[in-house]
C-alpha cells in the first residue's frame, strides 16, 4: 500500500483525533482540543454561576451573622478553580493544585453551613455526630490535596488518578442526610405538607429543586467517575453542575430552615387577614355554621407573653448562664425557642330562639309593653298665645 500523503495526514489527524490513552502527562500542553473546549465552557459556566450568586449574598448579607460570612467564604473560594484554564505550563499544575486545594476548603465550609441550617431540628446527640463524622474524614481530604500537587506537578505520584473516584463518599453524604432530614423535619414538625409549603413560597420551592438536582448530579458524577467514561485528560462537568446548585441551595434562604419555614407560616397567616381555618397549622377543615351559612372563620392572634421584672438579679444571673452556654456549647440549638405564631381560638356561642306565649302575640295585650305616663293638667296660657297652637301649655304638677 502507497504511503499517504504527509499534508493528507495531518488533516485526518485534525478531523478524527486520537483517543487519549491515559499515559500522557497532565499539562496544560497534552490537553486535547476536545478536553479544552469542554474544560473551557465548564469554568466558564463554574465562574459565572457563582459571581452571580456572591452577588445575591451581598444584596441579603447581614454583617454579624456568622452563617452569611460563611456561605459567602464558601462562594469565594470556589469559584478560583474556575480560572486554571488560563494558566500555562510550568505554571498549570502549580495553580490547578492550588485552586483545587481551596476547592476542598469550599467543601468542608458547605457541609458546615448544612449543619448550621440544620441543626435547629437536630437533637444535640445528632449535632455532635454530623460534626464528628466530618472531622474524621478531614485526613483524606489533605492526603488528596498532596496527591493532587504531585499528580499535575510530575512528582513521581498517580495516586490522585484511584483517589479522585472516592471524593464524593467523603464528600457528599452530610449533604444528602440534610436534605433528608428537612423534608422529615417538615413532615413532623408542621402540618404543612411540602407540596403546600411550595405552593405558599414559590422561592422555597427553587431552594427544594436545587437540592435535587445537585444531588443528581453528583450520583451522576459518582457513576461516571466509577465507570472511567469521562472523555478526553478525565474531564467531565458534572460534579460543577453539581457545586453551582448546591451553593444555590446555601443562597437562596442565608438562614437556618427552622428560622425560614416559621418566616413562611407567620407570612402566610398574616396575609390570611389574622383569620385562618379551623385546624392547626394549614390543615383546612373548616366548619359550618348553620347561623350564618359560611365556614367558620377563627379570629388569630397573637398571645401576649408573660411579663418580668428586668431588674431582678435572678433574671440577669439567668441571662449571663444562657450567653455562657451559648458559645460554650455549639451543638445546643438556639433557634429551638423562638416564637411561633399561634392561634387564640373564641369560644362558640350559641344563639337559641324561644316561642312566643299566645298571650304575647294579642294585639290588645300590654304585655311587656312600657307604663303609660300619669295625666298631667295642661293649663292654657293667656295673653297673647297664638290661637293655632291647640295644647300649648306647661305642666302643673301641683293640680
Amino acid at each position: 500500500m502507497a504511503p499517504l500523503y504527509p499534508g493528507l495526514y495531518v488533516g485526518v489527524e485534525k478531523r478524527f483525533p486520537l483517543p487519549a490513552t491515559g499515559t500522557e502527562e497532565p499539562t496544560r500542553e497534552n490537553l486535547s482540543k476536545e478536553g479544552g473546549f469542554l474544560e473551557a465552557w465548564a469554568q466558564g459556566y463554574n465562574v459565572g454561576s457563582l459571581i452571580i450568586l456572591i452577588l445575591i449574598v451581598f444584596c441579603n448579607y447581614r454583617s454579624g451573622i456568622w452563617l452569611h460570612k460563611l456561605i459567602l467564604l464558601e462562594l469565594i473560594l470556589a469559584l478560583f478553580h474556575g480560572t486554571f484554564i488560563f494558566a500555562s505550563d510550568p505554571n498549570y499544575g502549580w495553580y490547578l493544585s492550588s485552586t483545587a486545594a481551596l476547592l476542598f476548603i469550599s467543601y468542608q465550609l458547605h457541609n458546615i453551613v448544612s449543619w448550621l441550617k440544620i441543626r435547629p431540628f437536630l437533637p444535640p446527640w445528632g449535632s455532635r455526630l454530623f460534626i464528628l463524622t466530618l472531622l474524621l474524614v478531614q485526613p483524606f481530604w489533605i492526603a488528596e490535596a498532596w496527591s493532587n500537587f504531585a499528580y499535575f506537578n510530575n512528582l513521581g505520584s498517580t495516586v490522585n488518578s484511584r483517589m479522585r473516584p472516592w471524593e464524593a463518599l467523603v464528600r457528599d453524604p452530610w449533604w444528602i442526610f440534610t436534605t433528608w432530614w428537612l423534608i422529615r423535619a417538615i413532615s413532623r414538625t408542621y402540618s404543612f405538607t411540602v407540596w403546600e409549603l411550595v405552593r405558599m413560597n414559590s422561592r422555597f420551592g427553587v431552594m427544594l429543586a436545587c437540592m435535587f438536582i445537585s444531588i443528581a448530579f453528583l450520583l451522576t458524577d459518582v457513576g461516571v467517575n466509577a465507570a472511567h467514561a469521562t472523555s478526553t485528560s478525565g474531564i467531565n462537568p458534572y460534579w460543577r453542575f453539581a457545586l453551582v446548585f448546591k451553593c444555590a441551595s446555601d443562597t437562596i434562604f442565608l438562614d437556618d430552615f427552622k428560622s425560614v419555614l416559621d418566616d413562611i407560616v407567620a407570612r402566610k397567616f398574616s396575609s390570611a387577614g389574622g383569620t385562618v381555618h379551623r385546624g392547626s397549622h394549614g390543615r383546612r377543615r373548616s366548619s359550618y355554621s348553620p347561623m350564618r351559612g359560611d365556614p367558620e372563620l377563627i379570629e388569630c392572634e397573637p398571645i401576649p407573653c408573660p411579663t418580668t421584672d428586668i431588674s431582678s438579679p435572678q433574671l440577669a444571673r439567668k441571662k449571663r448562664k444562657a450567653a455562657k452556654n451559648k458559645w460554650t456549647n455549639p451543638f445546643v440549638s438556639r433557634g429551638r425557642k423562638s416564637s411561633v405564631p399561634k392561634i387564640h381560638v373564641q369560644k362558640e356561642t350559641t344563639v337559641t330562639s324561644e316561642m312566643r306565649k299566645p298571650s304575647q302575640e294579642s294585639w290588645a295585650s300590654e304585655w311587656g309593653m312600657l307604663r303609660a305616663p300619669e295625666g298631667v293638667v295642661y293649663k292654657q296660657k293667656k295673653g297673647n298665645e297664638s290661637k293655632g297652637s291647640l295644647f300649648v301649655g306647661r305642666a302643673d304638677s301641683n293640680v
